[in-house]
């Protein structure tokens, strides 16, 4: 049965007390990898001020974070199914700590950039991690709500990094608030490789690894790519994400500051409580892509990027500051694109089999770091190529222009998931009729 798996001490029950407590260690991993991964975002001018640095070079601080944990998701997948999510999201906690740590004590701009890149690396092998943990330890039918759970709650991390963050760094300064990173980090993946066991059939910690080695690992990810469903969630992560996370990751303030004239406590707020409302849209996504896997998985995509082109298109047509009505109905579209990404892991998920899982899910959780990483630089070009070379030259007009290198990302990844969503979901039918 689905509910039940026997080991050699008992039974463990999927999806019982003992899941939620594996569950539990694994995300503190991940919400401290969120919590790296935004710890620019509210910091970005004083970033821009610290290093005395131009606005494409403050772009790829998270350029280049975002692009390792792109070209990092594949390997970490192929890893994830040869090493098991335990030793995985230990390591990615230990990598981000050092990396955290260079930011803190780095002397010139280019280490610290090497610095963020060493967090992509290691943030790159947590999600997929706690996604595969997800799989292992609760019931089918629950999954698609959990990876939802899971992204959502990892949302925690943004909010640390935009109040306790911010307040430590205005408190101690640069140096100290990234090295109490680096320590919290190091005690986060020395608990998960006390407390996290891979799969509820596993004795002990140790790793069952599957047969074969590393090449039937690469084997795996072969299958993995061949899938429709892989590509196709590959799109949906790309084209959904990108708007959502340049806001909260680096351009969010600037732009709410120039365009709609607001101070940076009013700006913390709005983006904060992005984060509520993502939880909100994850229990409402969770629960139809677990009900209707395969018409009602579209429907969430197409109506979230829909809605997400609709609000910006008006916003950058009208003048501001908007009306508060408006800017809700900004946030509530452009929030959904968090919750609408997970639904590529369901797609993976649901088309490859379970020893490839974690090739297939590294493969379309690129989507979305690929597109965020070209939006980061793109906007940072922009306001250079317009002479917003620093942030006190960030104008309404030139953070205007630079968002518009959203609209051919959206029209891109719209094409590609609509080629390849027909295939997809053939096998969907075949496996759910099976089913």
């Amino acid at each position: 049965m689905e509910q039940n798996t026997s080991v050699a001490a008992g039974v463990t029950r999927k999806g019982g007390a003992k899941a939620y407590a594996i569950w539990g260690a694994a995300m503190l991993g991940y919400v401290f990898a969120v919590t790296c991964r935004s710890s620019m975002s509210a910091t970005g001018i004083t970033a821009a001020e610290h290093f005395h640095t131009t606005s494409t070079a403050l772009s790829m601080f998270l350029y280049l974070q975002l692009f390792v944990y792109a070209i990092m998701q594949i390997p970490a997948g192929v890893l994830l199914d040869r090493f098991g999510a335990r030793k995985l999201i230990a390591s990615g906690g230990f990598l981000m700590a050092f990396g955290q740590m260079m930011m803190a004590v780095a002397p010139i701009t280019p280490l610290a950039i090497i610095g963020r890149g060493i967090v992509g690396m290691g943030d790159a092998m947590t999600f997929i991690s706690v996604i595969r943990l997800v799989s292992a330890w609760f019931p089918l039918t629950q999954v698609p709500l959990m990876n939802q759970l899971t992204s959502m709650l990892g949302g925690i991390g943004q909010i640390i990094s935009i109040y306790p963050f911010v307040w430590l760094l205005d408190l101690t300064g640069w140096q100290a608030a990234f090295l109490s990173l680096t320590g919290v980090g190091i005690c986060i993946a020395s608990c998960v490789l006390l407390g996290v066991r891979d799969d509820p059939r596993q004795r002990g910690r140790r790793h069952e690894r599957p047969q074969g080695g590393m090449r039937a690992a690469l084997d795996g990810l072969r299958a993995a790519v061949k899938t429709p469903g892989t590509f196709c969630g590959f799109w949906v992560h790309a084209t959904t994400w990108f708007s959502i996370n340049m806001m909260n990751q680096l351009w969010g303030f600037p732009f709410l500051l120039a365009v709609e004239h607001w101070s940076k406590a009013q700006a913390s707020a709005y983006l904060a409580i992005g984060m509520v409302i993502n939880v909100a849209w994850a229990l409402i996504m969770g629960r139809v892509a677990g009900l209707h896997p395969i018409h009602g998985r579209a429907a969430i995509v197409y109506t979230t990027v829909g809605a997400q082109i609709v609000c910006w298109t008006i916003l950058l047509l009208t003048p501001g500051p908007h009306p508060a009505w408006f800017m809700w109905v900004l946030l509530l579209a452009i929030s959904s694109g968090g919750p609408a990404s997970n639904i590529a892991f369901d797609f993976a998920r649901d088309t490859n089999r379970p020893e490839n899982l974690g090739a297939a899910t590294g493969f379309a959780n690129t989507g979305g770091f690929l597109s965020s990483a070209i939006v980061f630089l793109g906007v940072g070009l922009m306001l250079d190529a317009q002479g917003a070379t620093d942030p006190g030259l960030y104008t309404d007009h030139v953070m205007r222009v630079a968002v518009l290198i959203q609209y051919p990302l959206w029209a891109f990844g719209l094409i590609a998931f609509t080629v390849m969503l027909p295939r997809t979901m053939t096998v969907l039918r075949r496996r759910f009729h099976r089913d």
